[in-house]
């Protein structure tokens, strides 16, 4: 059924006395979410209770008689084919809901960094089952919208440029303290390109710190060699103020300098006067609309009682925030709440803003839509439940207006269609979305974030080669979106992606450029999948590297074979790897328990194949390395070209990345009913040389990705 809105404008249980009652409408939003969710027309079986899933990886991977799996010609289902079970409301994750108020009002803040972390299964974090909802998620649900409302809303300068950090260029010696750059004496100077002529104000957000007997310190802004009056500097390093100076500038490039007037410094005495910047930037006088202006006002009212335009941006908003038309009843609600603001005495444009947040608050917002409670068995999913399906699976975002155009005429629903709507979205910049929500997790750069190797053991290894490695994943994987090679190729391509730090962190000539670019690999070079520092580097123990949690993930990311947990009640105490035998001894003492052989024999003999890599996935050299590695079938290798041998042209690899990417796409585990459907896409991606993007076109055209019936719906 429908999520009545007029609970969105109950006054909460408990208020203030002096809440105003149009505010009051507003206040229950978050209890009127919560209830709404057991009501929640696209959420299929009811889910009442915040904090429950509604679902289980269990759940997911069970079968019964029921209906079939297929869309309309399908054949193999019926009566007596395996009922796919209801998957659990999908509740947006963190990278989801940052991309979905980027697209929604044009924003650039990220506020689900803010948010708890989602809780990763099957390897992904978006996964339906676990993302779990709570009063506190709502609580932070409310707060984001609030801001991002106002931050796309909100008029500001039409022109500004803002310096902080790394961007602050200082010819002089200086030192940097966080994000606050210390001026010993020295100028700061930046250039800003402006575009046209306009009064403005240069604004330096900065403290200073004293000591002894110094006098405060004083500074003096020059500009375009032309020096303004000197001013006191207030503020602290812990709270910076802002010091602001009216001036006209010209369109062209202006030089903006900061001068210290008065700096001490004299250590023996404990008397300085340091400034320490924060940000050095321009904004002009003159104001601009908000960056969600024009995706949020789709007509011009004329005037605060313009109720005709005010209703078509509401309805119209609502339209994109939930992803789909809204019925007779929907639309009318949320008029009416307008309407009851606007008659409490709210301003239009206020009124405006708390139906955005109430919209912003429903379930029909931070949920993905499922189906449509009309929907036959066995019929594709609604259009625009499938072009949230596609958005969210290639951009982790909303559809777009094209996407939604093509689900108003049905051309979602044919297989023409699907194709025509893959090929554009992965030509779109969103697509970088699949780096940062499939390939990050896939390639375990994300678990590189929070790694920390000894510094005593790798003092090469620093921040710099920590992104680099990143960088080197991600667009690695990236490039297979646009360079038309076979997916097997993943494995070893004749490129990788470096720049001159990691090509040094790796004992490699230079590549000529501080930013990771593509280089070609020839034969023999270090190259391919296997060999990515990421995901060598992530897998590794502080000390040493670590052949059971490298084969551990080649055991689940390259075979897709997940290893057992262990046995109840064992404490794993690991090997010794760094003590006075070899690699291979201190495994093979380790797997001589009985309890822990069955799942070492086969994780210690596939990582240690890969011990030519230290723990920060440098190159080890040593004439006497144990490198000999065996895979499941017995095949033996000796280092990461030898193993991409192996699978050159290989379906098991193949198979394996079709698996992830499908478990990724519908954001569930596998079950029994997906096996005939991937291993035929996975086949012919093998025997036909499919590019990714062929790939990832044979999984949306699944019945499990396109039908209601691969949800269980009733």
């Amino acid at each position: 059924m429908s999520a009545p809105l007029d609970l969105l404008s109950r006054p909460a249980r408990a208020r203030s006395p002096g809440l105003p009652s149009s505010r009051r409408l507003v206040a229950g939003a978050l209890t009127g979410a919560l209830l709404t969710l057991g009501c929640y027309r696209d959420d299929g079986p009811a889910q009442a209770t915040a904090g429950t899933s509604g679902g289980s990886e269990a759940t997911a991977a069970a079968t019964s008689d029921g209906p079939g799996t297929g869309g309309p010609d399908d054949t193999t289902g019926g009566d007596d084919g395996p009922e796919q079970p209801a998957q659990p409301l999908h509740r947006l994750n963190r990278l989801e809901y940052n991309n979905t108020v980027r697209d929604l009002l044009g924003t650039s803040l990220r506020p689900a960094d803010a948010f708890g972390p989602d809780p990763e299964a099957s390897g992904f974090d978006n996964m339906a089952g676990q993302l779990h909802m709570s009063a506190t998620l709502l609580d932070a649900y409310d707060a984001a919208a609030r801001t991002v409302i106002a931050d796309a809303l909100a008029d500001r300068p039409a022109f500004a440029a803002s310096f902080t950090g790394a961007q602050l260029a200082v010819p002089a010696p200086g030192y940097s303290i966080g994000d606050l750059w210390a001026l010993t004496g020295n100028v700061l100077v930046v250039q800003v390109h402006v575009p046209a002529a306009t009064e403005a104000q240069i604004v330096l957000r900065a403290g200073a710190g004293l000591g002894g007997p110094a006098p405060a310190a004083e500074a003096r802004l020059r500009v375009n060699g032309v020096s303004l009056p000197v001013f006191a500097v207030q503020g602290t390093p812990a709270i910076p103020a802002e010091h602001v100076q009216p001036i006209s500038l010209a369109p062209g490039v202006h030089t903006i300098e900061v001068i210290p007037t008065n700096w001490v410094n004299l250590p023996a005495e404990n008397t300085f006067n340091n400034i320490f910047v924060a940000t050095l930037g321009v904004r002009s006088l003159d104001l601009a609309p908000g960056p969600g202006h024009d995706r949020v006002f789709v007509c011009a009212p004329q005037g605060e009682g313009d109720l005709d335009c005010y209703a078509q941006i509401v309805k119209q908003f609502a339209f994109r925030a939930w992803r789909r038309p809204l019925d007779a009843a929907e639309e009318a609600e949320l008029v009416g709440l307008f309407t009851r603001l606007r008659e409490q005495g709210e301003t239009a444009d206020e009124a405006l803003r708390l139906v955005m947040r109430a919209v912003m608050l429903s379930p029909r917002f931070f949920y993905r839509a499922r189906t449509t409670e009309d929907a036959d068995e066995g019929a594709w999913l609604d259009d625009y439940v499938l072009a949230s399906r596609l958005s969210y699976f290639l951009w982790s975002s909303m559809p777009d207006d094209r996407l939604f155009a093509m689900a108003a005429e049905g051309r979602l629903a044919t297989d023409e269609g699907l194709s025509e709507a893959v090929a554009f979205m992965l030509d779109d910049p969103r697509a970088a979305a699949l780096l940062d929500g499939f390939a990050e997790q896939w390639l375990s750069t994300r678990h590189l974030q929070s790694f920390s190797p000894s510094p005593d053991k790798f003092p090469g290894f620093d921040d710099d080669v920590r992104a680099a490695m990143t960088a080197e994943s991600k667009r690695f994987f990236g490039d297979f979106f646009t360079n038309g090679l076979p997916v097997a190729a993943i494995i070893h391509p004749d490129f990788t992606y470096r720049n001159d730090r990691l090509a040094t962190h790796y004992g490699l000539p230079p590549v000529g450029s501080a930013e990771v670019v593509r280089v070609p690999v020839g034969e023999g070079e270090r190259g391919g999948l296997l060999s990515l520092g990421a995901w060598l580097t992530a897998t590794s123990d502080a000390e040493h590297s670590s052949p059971i949690r490298r084969g551990r993930w080649l055991s689940e990311k390259l075979l897709c074979t997940p290893v057992a947990p262990p046995p109840p009640g064992l404490v794993f105490e690991p090997p010794d790897l760094g003590g006075a035998g070899s690699v291979r001894e201190a495994l093979e003492q380790h797997r001589s328990d009985p309890s822990c052989a069955g799942c070492h024999a086969l994780l210690d003999v596939l990582g240690i194949g890969l011990e030519e890599y230290d723990g920060v996935a440098q190159p080890v050299f040593d004439p006497n390395l144990d490198n000999l590695g065996e895979l499941p079938d017995g095949r033996t290798f000796e280092g990461a070209a030898e193993l991409s041998g192996l699978f050159n042209d290989s379906e098991v690899f193949v198979g394996c990345l079709t698996r992830k990417l499908f478990t990724y796409a519908a954001g569930r585990p596998l079950a029994l009913f997906d096996a005939a459907y991937l291993n035929e896409i996975a086949t012919a991606a093998t025997v036909e040389d499919h590019t990714l993007g062929e790939l990832i076109d044979a999984i949306v055209h699944t019945p499990a990705f396109r039908s209601p019936a691969a949800l269980g719906e009733k």
